[in-house]
């Protein structure tokens, strides 16, 4: 570990909490015409989870349904994340890679943690999203670090893991939320080291 200068987040379902998001996108879809039973309806979203899948879009698509959107305002910081980027802080330059709407940068400052960051690259803003390499190019650009300075911490398989493994950065799944469900066997690269929270990030470096 002793080469990384450099640790780059996801947001969604990594640092911030976005389960209540989760719980009220499926009550409203739930609410439509010939929609399931909501245990019917989870129970999907848990195969199309475990297979690599997207948990709630493909199960939309599956039962004919239309995707609600996403309520931003129900997002939170998972408890841990401050004390994380705190303990980092310092020791390791901080970022952001993550496919985020505009204005990530205020939500940054809303939820207390933009100081801990060096750099902030979000899709809306970069005009470019994972799983595109080239967000993450930018990001280390901006970083002046090349990837073998650098890990990526997220959830994702597809998004997070794959891009950055690829491009020879180190990398951190974090199995929280939907992504968090997925099967490693079947992603074409695989995680450096898996946690099952991001409280776990601290011991790892």
């Amino acid at each position: 570990m002793k080469n990384i200068k450099w640790i780059f987040f996801d947001l969604g379902s990594t640092l911030i909490d976005e389960e209540d998001c989760i719980e009220y996108r499926v009550a409203e879809t739930l609410k439509q015409s010939g929609a399931p039973s909501k245990e019917e309806f989870y129970k999907q979203m848990e195969y199309f989870a475990s297979v690599n899948m997207l948990s709630y879009k493909d199960t939309v698509k599956k039962f004919g349904l239309e995707n609600v959107r996403w309520v931003k305002e129900l997002e939170k910081l998972y408890p841990e994340s401050q004390e994380v980027l705190q303990a980092l802080h310092g020791r390791y330059k901080l970022g952001i890679i993550a496919n985020q709407s505009a204005g990530t940068e205020e939500r940054l400052v809303q939820f207390g943690i933009r100081d801990y960051l060096d750099v902030v690259v979000a899709s809306a803003e970069a005009g470019v999203a994972k799983p595109d390499k080239r967000i993450f190019e930018l990001a280390l650009s901006q970083a002046g670090c090349s990837a073998s300075e650098a890990c990526m911490v997220g959830d994702r398989l597809d998004n997070d893991i794959a891009p950055a493994a690829e491009m020879g950065m180190y990398t951190v799944w974090v199995r929280q939320s939907w992504f968090g469900r997925g099967n490693v066997d079947l992603a074409p690269f695989k995680p450096n080291v898996t946690v099952d929270s991001i409280s776990e990030v601290t011991e790892i470096f």
